[in-house]
C-alpha cells in the first residue's frame, strides 16, 4: 500500500472516530444524533467495501436506533403524564420545545463566539448551549401554558411543566446510551 493511500485511510479512519463522537454527544443533547451514528457507519462500511463494519451489524443496529428514537419520545410523554399533565399538554410540550429551541437558536453564533476564549470545545459547546436550553425552556413553557390555559391552578401547571422538562431530559440521557452502546459495536465491528 503506497504511503498516500495508508495516510487517507488512517485520516478517513479518524475522521469516521470524531464523527461518531459528535453523534454520541448530539444524542446526550436530545438531537437526533443515533441516526447520524448508524449514517456514519454506513458510509464508513460502504468505503470498506461493506465488510467493516458488515452490512448485517448495519442492519441489525437499525431496530436499535429507532427503538432509541422511540424511547426518547416515550420518556417525554411519561415525564409529563408523571407529573400530571394530560395527553394534549405532551404535544404543546413538544411544540414549545421546537419553538424554544428555534427562538434561542439566533444566540448560537454569538455564545459559540464568546465560547473561542475556552478555545475549540467552548465554541462548539457555545453554540450548542441556547439552542438545547431553548428546547428545554420552550418544552417547559409549552406545558405550563396549555395546563393554564385549561384552567389548572398555577401548581399544576409548573408540576406538568415540570414534567415536560424531567421527561426531555431522561430521553436525551436514554438517547445519549444507545448512541454510546451502538457506536462501541461500530467501533469493534470496524476495526
Amino acid at each position: 500500500m503506497p504511503f498516500w493511500s495508508a495516510f487517507l485511510h488512517n485520516l478517513g479512519a479518524a475522521a469516521y472516530v470524531v464523527a461518531l463522537v459528535v453523534g454520541v454527544l448530539a444524542a446526550f443533547l436530545g438531537l437526533p444524533g443515533n441516526p447520524w451514528v448508524l449514517l456514519c457507519g454506513f458510509g464508513y462500511s460502504a468505503l470498506n467495501g461493506w465488510k467493516h463494519p458488515s452490512l448485517t451489524v448495519l442492519l441489525v443496529l437499525l431496530p436499535v436506533v429507532l427503538l432509541a428514537e422511540l424511547a426518547d419520545g416515550i420518556l417525554g410523554m411519561l415525564g409529563v403524564r408523571r407529573y400530571g399533565g394530560s395527553s394534549k399538554t405532551m404535544w404543546y410540550a413538544a411544540l414549545g420545545s421546537l419553538a424554544g429551541a428555534l427562538a434561542l437558536s439566533w444566540l448560537a453564533g454569538l455564545t459559540g463566539l464568546i465560547g473561542l476564549v475556552f478555545g475549540p470545545a467552548g465554541s462548539v459547546l457555545g453554540a450548542i448551549i441556547p439552542t438545547v436550553g431553548g428546547g428545554l425552556l420552550g418544552g417547559y413553557l409549552g406545558g405550563y401554558w396549555y395546563e393554564l390555559r385549561q384552567g389548572r391552578d398555577p401548581e399544576t401547571a409548573r408540576r406538568a411543566g415540570w414534567g415536560a422538562l424531567v421527561g426531555r431530559l431522561a430521553g436525551g440521557l436514554a438517547k445519549g446510551g444507545f448512541a454510546l452502546v451502538i457506536t462501541i459495536v461500530l467501533l469493534i465491528y470496524s476495526f
